[in-house]
């Protein structure tokens, strides 16, 4: 293993480290005034058995950062110097979008709960300055992009699919040339979108329709183009959604928060009043359902689409069963980063590394997936006189990779969390 480090300001570390255990919310202020100002200790640290190669280019791990972390530009490529191997900027709308201040719940077992009715951000053309700036930086980013609430209240008026397109393809159209991938966002809980994802007339012409817009608006070096899709998904929907985004040819699917606690009844938060129950939740509660939605997934997708996924990831044993679950990428969230610091990545690398020379996996690319095929051969070895179980002709067509999770048939949601 190959460590490069920069200590940064140790006196700020030890600081926030004691407020951080104090006081949870001032921590998360200082936070990204440690971030902006170089504080954090950086520095790489390269395992040969985290690496693995995608979208035509190297990473030296799958760990990277998920949305919602950097909305103005400064605090992400400051966090990438640490090691992470991607990150995405945003979310963005078109224009400038500043409801009331987020208001920021913070539970015990490393929950928060955010109220915030819209999408609190800049506005991707107030932005499009900046990425020209910093384009030739090295990094693997993206942008995360949405459709307003008030817009989404004209598309129903004008014809759903058809206004979407408009403004996702606009969107795509500017940024493309500056950003290595796009991911259009379907998955917040307040978005029509969000309860349209089964709905492949509506979401199939918007991704077909950026998937063109970016090759056109950047021959040379497209940006690859994902779908976010939300935790709150209807587990019996989920081959229907991954068929639809087989036929839609987007390049990745991204499973992440927030959940909405109102849909979410199972989830239970000590102390939580009745109007922080209409909230939004990001955290480690979301990791079992998150696990939940990536098995699903990966049995249909297998490896003709990468997944990237979110949720309740604060060590190496956590992002390990997202992994095996059928996660090709790990995205850690704003609570990770609040919970444990920037640094978190140092500690997920290196738990990473000592869970797979346990398991005896050569290398991270091995196991992806690697439930699937453990419990295929469970389900085979349990049929009499040694006969294999029976494939559809859409499983016996998937390629296999060398492990993956099957599918629980029964549709049961995870059991409540209890914070």
């Amino acid at each position: 293993m190959e460590k490069s480090h920069n200590a940064g300001n140790f006196l700020f570390v030890i600081f926030w480290w004691i407020v951080q255990h104090v006081n949870i919310r001032w921590a998360h202020k200082l936070l990204y005034w440690g971030l902006r100002d170089g504080s954090f200790p950086s520095g790489h640290i390269t395992d040969p058995e985290l690496g693995l190669d995608m979208f035509g280019r190297h990473f030296p791990s799958p760990i990277g950062l998920g949305d919602g972390i950097d909305k103005r530009g400064n605090t992400l490529d400051q966090l990438m110097q640490m090691g992470y191997s991607f990150g995405t900027f945003g979310p963005y709308t078109l224009e400038k979008e500043m409801p009331p201040q987020e208001k920021y719940f913070f539970k015990k077992d490393q929950a928060i709960v955010v109220q915030c009715t819209g999408y609190r951000n800049p506005g991707l053309l107030k932005m499009l300055p900046w990425f020209v700036k910093r384009r030739y930086l090295p990094h693997f980013v993206g942008l995360d992009v949405v459709i307003p609430a008030e817009n989404e209240e004209n598309n129903i008026k004008q014809g759903r699919h058809f206004a979407y397109v408009d403004e996702f393809v606009l969107m795509a159209q500017r940024s493309a040339p500056y950003c290595d991938f796009i991911t259009l966002d379907f998955s917040h809980p307040n978005s029509e979108l969000c309860v349209l994802m089964v709905d492949a007339s509506t979401i199939l012409p918007i991704i077909r329709a950026v998937k063109e817009t970016v090759n056109q608006a950047a021959p040379i070096h497209p940006p690859k183009v994902f779908v976010k899709i939300p935790l709150d998904l209807n587990m019996m929907e989920v081959p229907l959604v991954a068929q639809t985004l087989l036929s839609s040819g987007a390049d990745g699917v991204v499973v992440a928060g927030p959940m909405s606690l109102a849909k979410n009844t199972r989830i239970r938060l000590q102390g939580a009043k009745e109007h922080q129950m209409s909230g939004m939740l990001i955290g480690k509660p979301t990791h079992e359902y998150a696990n939940e939605l990536i098995r699903r997934l990966y049995a249909v997708l297998q490896n003709k689409m990468p997944i990237i996924a979110s949720g309740g990831i604060f060590d190496g044993a956590s992002a390990f069963s997202h992994i095996t679950a059928g996660a090709t990428f790990i995205a850690l969230d704003e609570s990770s980063l609040i919970y444990e610091g920037p640094v978190v990545l140092h500690k997920i690398h290196k738990e990473l590394s000592e869970i797979l020379r346990e398991k005896n996996f050569k290398s991270i690319v091995d196991a992806i997936g690697s439930d699937l095929q453990k419990d295929q051969q469970i389900s085979s070895s349990s049929q009499p006189n040694g006969q294999a179980v029976s494939q559809s002709p859409q499983q016996a067509s998937a390629p296999v990779i060398q492990q993956g999770t099957p599918v629980a048939g029964t549709g049961n949601t995870p059991p409540p969390q209890q914070l």
